[in-house]
């Protein structure tokens, strides 16, 4: 496999949905995780609520009415 999907986030860590890194050509086992992007998949997303990566771990949080 070329590539290995990853999960965008926007810049205040909000999960926007998935993309593709690329195999480093140069290196082996090596993947070019794009900006703004975690290899870690959010957890499923219940009514009410987004994920939001926290710089260590994906968070569900409560949409503000």
């Amino acid at each position: 496999m070329d590539t290995k999907t990853v999960y965008q986030l926007d810049e205040l860590g909000r999960y926007v949905g998935k993309t593709v890194a690329d195999r480093s050509p140069l290196e082996t086992d090596v993947w070019l995780i794009p900006s703004g992007c975690v290899t870690q998949a959010p957890p499923r997303i219940t009514a009410g609520k987004f994920a939001q990566w926290d710089g260590q771990a994906w968070q569900l949080v409560e949409l503000n009415p």
